[in-house]
């Protein structure tokens, strides 16, 4: 009998005014919450990352061409990017993913 009672209070207690209220924001789906624009640059590694409990991801590390070096790890099989690769990177921090790789000509310094 008193865990019954128990239980209903801890029922009782979990229920809230707050859940019949409607609301427009979907907030079981997730949105990028900033998205970079990177470049130009060259694609310096891919590494396949086979992490437990986590999905493949492949984490690529990028140079600009004024010496900034980022990582972005990126979920799925089909990468955009391959080493050596020259272009402008755009990605989102979350989730974070590559969003585009746009390859520009290099331009030789020799």
């Amino acid at each position: 009998m008193l865990s019954k009672l128990l239980q209903i209070a801890a029922l009782t207690a979990c229920l809230t005014p707050a859940w019949g209220k409607p609301t427009l924001e979907l907030s079981f789906i997730p949105q990028p919450s900033t998205v970079s624009i990177v470049g130009p640059g060259t694609v310096l590694s891919v590494h396949l990352l086979d992490l437990p409990f986590v999905k493949q991801r492949y984490a690529v590390k990028y140079e600009t061409d004024g010496g900034e070096l980022i990582e972005v790890w990126t979920p799925g099989k089909d990468v955009l990017v391959l080493e050596g690769m020259h272009g402008i990177l755009t990605y989102s921090s979350h989730p974070e993913k590559i969003l585009n790789f746009r390859v520009v000509e290099q331009k030789s310094t020799k």
